[in-house]
C-alpha cells in the first residue's frame, strides 16, 4: 500500500506543478517533438515533461488520446489516456483509461484510473474517470494489486467493505493482503467485528499487532 500511496503522491505533485500555468515557465506552442504535435509543451528540465497533444497518437506502442500527456526526462511515457480499448499484460483496458507508470526506481507496477466501474480478474473496481480518478493498482506482471470496490465484496473468503477510504490490497497470487471488514468475520476462534481493518499474511492468516 505504501508504494501505491507514493505513486499517488507523486502524481498529485505532478498535477500541482504542471497544471499551475502561472508557475510553469518556458511553455512551447504548436511544436512537434518525437513525431508528436503538441499544442503546448513544457520541458521542466527535471523528471517530468508535460504536453497537450493536438490529436491521437500511437506512442511507444500505446494508443494515446488527444489531450494531456506526461513523459519522464528520457521521454518515456508516464501518464496518458487510452484512445481505444487496448490489451496490456493480457488485460483488456477500456478506452479513456488513464495509465500511470512509476517515475522512481523504488516504485514498481502501474496504476489505472478507469472511466467507469470495471471488472478486473473477477473483481469490480471503482472507476470515475479523469487523471485524478479512483486508482486501481497492478503488479508488474499485470496481477491486480489493490482496488476500491463500488460495493461490498468477498475476497478470498473475506467480506471486504466498499468505499473510497477502504482500499483492498492483494498479494500477487490473488490472496487477500488487507481490507476493512464489511461484516463480522470469524478466524482463529475469534470474531473480528465489522469495520475493523485487518491484515493477512501470505498464508491467509490474520496478522496481530
Amino acid at each position: 500500500m505504501k508504494s501505491v500511496l507514493k505513486i499517488s503522491l507523486n502524481l498529485s505533485i505532478s498535477i500541482i506543478i504542471c497544471f499551475c500555468f502561472n508557475s510553469c515557465k518556458d511553455w512551447e506552442y504548436n511544436i512537434t517533438k518525437n513525431g508528436v504535435h503538441f499544442k503546448k509543451i513544457h520541458q521542466s528540465g527535471g523528471s517530468i515533461n508535460i504536453g497537450y497533444m493536438s490529436e491521437n497518437h500511437n506512442i511507444q506502442g500505446f494508443p494515446c488520446e488527444q489531450g494531456w500527456i506526461h513523459f519522464n526526462k528520457d521521454w518515456k511515457l508516464l501518464s496518458f489516456q487510452l484512445s481505444k480499448d487496448y490489451i496490456y499484460k493480457s488485460i483488456v483496458l477500456p478506452a479513456h483509461t488513464w495509465i500511470h507508470f512509476p517515475n522512481n526506481k523504488d516504485q514498481y507496477g502501474y496504476i489505472c484510473s478507469f472511466p467507469y466501474n470495471y471488472k478486473i480478474q473477477g473483481y469490480l473496481c471503482k472507476g470515475d474517470g479523469g487523471y485524478k480518478g479512483t486508482q486501481t493498482a497492478f503488479y508488474e506482471s499485470g496481477k491486480l494489486r489493490s482496488f476500491f470496490a463500488p460495493e461490498d465484496v468477498i475476497v478470498d473468503g473475506v467480506p471486504c467493505k466498499a468505499g473510497l477510504l477502504t482500499i483492498i490490497n492483494l498479494y500477487e497470487n490473488g490472496g487477500i493482503k488487507s481490507c476493512t471488514l464489511a461484516q463480522d468475520y470469524q478466524a482463529d476462534g475469534k470474531t473480528f467485528v465489522k469495520g475493523k481493518a485487518v491484515i493477512f499474511d501470505k498464508n491467509g492468516k490474520i496478522k496481530y499487532k
